[in-house]
């Protein structure tokens, strides 16, 4: 008896799991790009690529800032790279972990190439109209040729907080 109860109890919990994931397909896009791990993005292992994001610590009520997104060609060779025009799309999260915004680019593909040991740097100006902390991270997405044939890449930085207040 104690088991068909245990084994019941199991299964109703598995039903109640099942029952509370998310059907929205941009929070499930958005779950796939998070890496399982918990170590930083930016010791990402595959390839010899890295990324960074630099945001203010504290930015004004609807006052512009501007946020530096960095992806970093360690290696001392030359890659192909495809993307959309901007490498990075760009995740603001309010404090109860709603997304604010998202800034992406729905565009046409652009192919560049990227030299050993070098950076592509990408400038975003944004604003919150809203006072608060904030979580904001970048996720890189792009494909890298290798013999050939286009590989898909995703790297997403550290998180960052920001204060939204009544500064000037």
């Amino acid at each position: 008896m104690k088991k068909s109860v245990l084994g019941l109890a199991a299964a109703l919990g598995l039903l109640l799991l099942a029952g509370c994931s998310t059907f929205d397909p941009v929070d499930q896009a958005l779950t796939r790009l998070r890496p399982a791990e918990t170590k930083a993005t930016s010791e990402h292992v595959d390839g010899p690529f890295t990324v960074e994001l630099s945001v203010p610590k504290r930015a004004g009520l609807d006052a512009k800032f501007t946020l530096i997104a960095s992806l970093h060609n360690l290696s001392k060779q030359r890659f192909e790279l495809q993307s959309k025009p901007r490498v990075f799309h760009y995740l603001i999260v309010d404090s109860a972990g709603n997304r604010v915004n998202t800034i992406t680019e729905v565009d046409r593909a652009v192919a560049r190439s990227m030299g050993g040991e070098t950076d592509i740097n990408e400038f975003f100006e944004t604003r919150i109209d809203r006072i608060g902390t904030y979580e904001i991270y970048a996720v890189a997405e792009f494909s890298v040729k290798e013999d050939g044939v286009y590989k898909d890449l995703t790297y997403e930085t550290e998180h960052h907080r920001i204060e939204i207040g009544p500064y000037s």
